[in-house]
């Protein structure tokens, strides 16, 4: 019956040019090669990747309409600038919208929502979080803290509902990108915090909703005590 939530868990590859420049660029901001309010010049970054303008133009219209670019009239496209604002607007729509979906799935998810949950979960669990003071962590552990987060929230059947909450997701992983060394990180046990949403979700517990809560929020407080945000 929830066959369909497994294209949302696993990575699929682009199958098109413009989807594959935006991937590009999108990987670029999260991971901070192009820095927040940074001006996006069609015929730079088409030279760099080797892409035609219209398709660099394609894909940021796509980045755009996700809030992970900017388009100003007669000054083009920019990555998305940030502030301390922005990043407790994202994460009051996350506990909103990212908690509902998680109670849905939770109501609603089978056996196999259930598998890709642990599946997810045991992947994250062997992927490498660097803590401050050490290199950055690695993309291996983004990608598979991206697909486990996915996962819980998979099973939910109101398909607008995700793709805000995949939206509202990047916005805040551009964030804690940029803040990742800051010292309350290195303070936190955040594999145990992904234990505990596991197990509460695959045993249907209601609980799991308000631990996805204190988990998302104590992201936000490390940010904004990381510094790297204009009080």
């Amino acid at each position: 019956m929830w066959m369909w939530y497994v294209a949302a868990v696993a990575p699929t590859k682009p199958t098109t040019r413009a989807a594959r420049m935006h991937d590009l660029l999108r990987s670029a901001i999260l991971r901070g090669e192009l820095a927040p309010g940074e001006p996006l010049r069609l015929a730079a970054l088409a030279a760099k990747y080797d892409a035609s303008q219209s398709l660099v133009r394609e894909a940021l219209t796509r980045l755009a309409e996700n809030n992970l670019a900017e388009l100003s009239p007669n000054q083009g496209f920019r990555v998305v600038s940030i502030s301390r604002s922005d990043l407790i607007a994202i994460t009051d729509l996350r506990v909103l919208l990212e908690g509902e979906a998680l109670r849905l799935s939770i109501e609603h998810g089978d056996v196999e929502w259930e598998a890709a949950v642990v599946s997810t979960h045991h992947v994250l669990e062997r992927a490498t979080f660097t803590l401050a003071g050490e290199p950055g962590t690695t993309q291996a552990w983004s990608d598979a803290h991206a697909a486990f987060h996915i996962a819980l929230v998979s099973a939910c059947p109101n398909p607008r509902m995700l793709a805000l909450t995949n939206s509202l997701r990047d916005g805040a992983e551009l964030y804690r990108q940029l803040s990742e060394g800051g010292s309350r990180f290195a303070e936190r046990d955040i594999p145990a915090e992904h234990r505990e949403l596991m197990r509460l979700a695959t045993s249907r517990d209601p609980l799991a909703v308000e631990s996805l809560e204190r988990h998302l929020r104590r992201t936000t407080d490390d940010v904004l005590d990381s510094g790297v945000l204009a009080p």
